[in-house]
């Protein structure tokens, strides 16, 4: 927006320069900046219409500079009945003022008039036209002037008939097609003009015009966005009106278009104006508490300094200590509430005096430490550091992460069998209807839209979900997927979860693939047999880890397949062992011995692991891995010992066999071994080969 920086000296009586000026006001108002022309333009922030005036931006400024304001005040009766004024709607029209001025004497502007206009980018177009121009942009507020005399009956102030046209005010004399999403201006012939944005030609002012109607109004700013919008028809009016403008400025701008009439047109107003107010807004008077000023600023901003700066912007300030009753002026509407009183007190006072200090706050949630709540919205400060070393642990091996919303769609809700969701009220689309109880189906449209870009893809996620009462608790969900499966997938995936798990410091982990289970939802979401609830050694369910469901996978139209992983992060965390331990690198030689056994179907690799614990009497075990199961297919050539005794599947586990004492003999690790192979023949019916 332009301003004319000789019309702003006028106004505030600042002595510094354009460039000094430019520089205060957009530290502490609005972006401005010093033309080629030598004035001011300024980018006016949306919650600062009173800014879009000459008059209300030179009081910033005097007060921002030290200047003295010279505004005027224009005053104005109202009760006039010279013409009759119907509001239909007071929400898109909440108040109509007109003035009658009689006598006028159409004809040039003088020089100081047009200058002042064409600096700012304005045409001349006669003395009445200036006049409304002008004080527009004096004060804000946007005027109309009619033709009394070709007005037929009262103003009517009503949204349009469809069908109805109106012949603007312009060069072309532009015909517009008029809908009922449009509020116009209307006699008893019909349109007579499109409320805040355009005249009509049929009443306008012409050479012949003795008597006008001078209109100021104030219309709602999204219906003249949405009249603009549809007429595509933009005016200096209609950017105004769409910024919102005070109500309280029509009669102001009346009598400042009345004395300024009266000097360039000779025109003699009515004692009175015309005023349809419907509901009339009431001042804004608020209590300011100075001591809460101090501390929301983190400022020592005495009383005085308050006051005077409050006063300096226009606000009427009464009282004093610690209590102070402010009135906003009638041209802030954006002051409502203490705080936005604190802002201007902040910015006058200028944000580079405030000194910098490091907030005060809890390392963790208070009130949720005292009441034992751990699932409150502000996480404590070991949750989220944890948190953090554990997305750093999965990053370094492979995993990247993804932030995704928590909704879900109807769609999602169906593919993954859920029934009780939270629904949102108003939902932003139709693809985030409902709170999502897992972070899986979001994760799964993650690794399906990626894997058309890679053969294999790993990520994670970190986030809240929410069950069907409300509640929310904090879930770690891991997927890869790969566009061949050649059945590794959910062993790879268990393998960066035993990772996981003992980067965290759980290292006595169990795998449970038998229900029921704690996360009974979760392992639905898997193929049969290929579901395993993990527990801590204390039994404790802290997650599933699973390959996905072929149905759900084919749902989602997913080119391979995926494996899937999901925690609960908090119990996660409350496992975690927070110190570690450290023992010296071994003195002796670790000794590596195989075996490979066949077992049954039912026999599971936690049986396996636990009988050789029980078995290793002499302690010497230090390490069992398992370094192959093989379960064979029905057109594989079998070994003859599968169709023999009828197992269902090979293991083989190496086994680390050391002595912090000494050397061990072949004698003792045979032994040892021997005892294992025992046990696993006899609790197991293992058949070692």
């Amino acid at each position: 927006m332009k301003f004319s920086w000789k019309w702003l000296v006028e106004l505030s009586g600042t002595d510094v320069s354009a460039q000094e000026a430019a520089a205060v006001l957009s530290a502490k108002a609005c972006e401005t900046e010093v033309g080629d022309d030598g004035n001011l333009e300024a980018d006016i922030l949306p919650n600062r219409p009173d800014l879009l005036a000459h008059l209300w931006l030179a009081r910033e400024l005097a007060s921002l500079t030290g200047g003295k304001f010279r505004g005027p005040d224009y005053s104005l009766n109202t009760g006039g009945d010279a013409v009759r004024v119907n509001i239909t709607d007071a929400a898109a029209c909440p108040r109509y003022s007109a003035l009658v001025v009689r006598g006028v004497t159409v004809g040039p502007s003088p020089e100081s008039l047009k200058m002042r206009l064409e600096t700012l980018g304005l045409s001349s177009v006669n003395n009445v036209v200036d006049v409304m121009n002008v004080v527009m942009l004096e004060l804000g507020q946007p005027l109309h002037a009619f033709d009394l005399a070709k007005l037929q009956g009262g103003i009517t102030v009503r949204m349009a008939a469809k069908g109805e046209k109106l012949t603007a005010l312009d060069d072309a004399r532009t015909e517009y097609g008029l809908d009922p999403s449009v509020l116009v201006i209307a006699d008893g012939s019909g349109p007579v003009a499109i409320a805040g944005i355009k005249g009509g030609a049929s009443t306008a002012v012409s050479g012949g015009t003795k008597d006008i109607l001078i209109e100021a109004a104030n219309f709602s700013p999204s219906v003249v966005r949405a009249g603009t919008a549809r007429l595509n028809l933009r005016t200096d009016a209609s950017v105004r009106f769409s910024y919102g403008i005070a109500p309280a400025m029509t009669v102001s701008a009346l009598a400042r278009a009345a004395q300024l009439l009266k000097d360039v047109a000779g025109g003699t107003a009515e004692s009175a104006a015309v005023d349809a107010y419907p509901h009339p807004s009431k001042p804004v008077t608020l209590m300011l508490d100075t001591g809460y000023v101090r501390g929301l600023l983190g400022a020592d901003v005495d009383d005085d300094a308050i006051a005077r700066i409050l006063s300096g912007l226009g606000f009427t300030v009464s009282g004093s200590g610690a209590s102070m009753s402010v009135a906003a002026p009638v041209w802030r509407t954006d002051i409502r509430r203490q705080e936005d009183l604190i802002e201007e007190v902040g910015r006058v006072y200028g944000y580079e005096n405030i000194p910098s200090r490091a907030p005060v706050v809890y390392a963790y949630d208070e009130w949720g430490w005292l009441n034992e709540d751990e699932d409150v919205p502000w996480d404590e400060y070991g949750f989220i550091r944890e948190r953090t070393v554990l997305a750093h642990r999965l990053a370094g091996m492979g995993y990247a992460e993804v932030y995704n919303y928590a909704f879900i769609s109807d769609e999602l809700k169906e593919i993954f069998g859920l029934t009780t969701l939270r629904e949102l009220a108003k939902p932003q689309s139709e693809e985030y209807r409902y709170l999502r109880p897992s972070l899986l189906p979001r994760l799964v449209l993650n690794v399906r839209d990626n894997l058309r870009f890679a053969n294999v893809v790993r990520l994670f996620e970190t986030g809240h979900r929410f069950t069907g009462d409300g509640r929310e608790t904090s879930r770690l969900a891991l997927a890869v997927g790969a566009k061949k499966d050649t059945g590794e997938l959910f062993f790879e995936l268990k393998g960066a979860a035993d990772l996981m798990l003992q980067e965290m410091g759980i290292t006595d982990i169990q795998y449970d693939d038998v229900p029921p289970f704690a996360f009974a939802t979760l392992a639905l979401w898997c193929a049969p047999g290929r579901a395993a609830e993990v527990k801590t050694g204390n039994g404790t369910a802290v997650g599933v880890v699973g390959l996905l469901h072929p149905a759900i996978a084919a749902k989602l139209k997913v080119r391979g397949a995926v494996a899937v992983a999901e925690f609960d992060l908090r119990t996660l965390i409350r496992h975690a062992q927070g110190e570690r331990e450290y023992e010296p690198l071994p003195k002796y030689p670790a000794v590596e011995r195989d075996i490979s056994m066949l077992v049954n179907d039912d026999v599971r690799i936690r049986d396996i692991l636990q009988t050789i614990q029980r078995a290793d009497a002499s302690d010497l075990v230090r390490d069992v891995d398992v370094v192959d199961i093989f379960v064979p297919t029905g057109d594989e050539k079998l070994a003859p010992e599968f169709s023999r005794h009828e197992y269902g599947k090979s293991v083989a586990v190496r086994m680390v066999y050391r002595s912090d004492e000494r050397t061990l003999t072949d004698t003792e690790v045979t032994a040892a071994e021997t005892a294992i192979k025992k046990a696993l023949q006899d609790e197991l019916g293992a058949l070692i080969r």
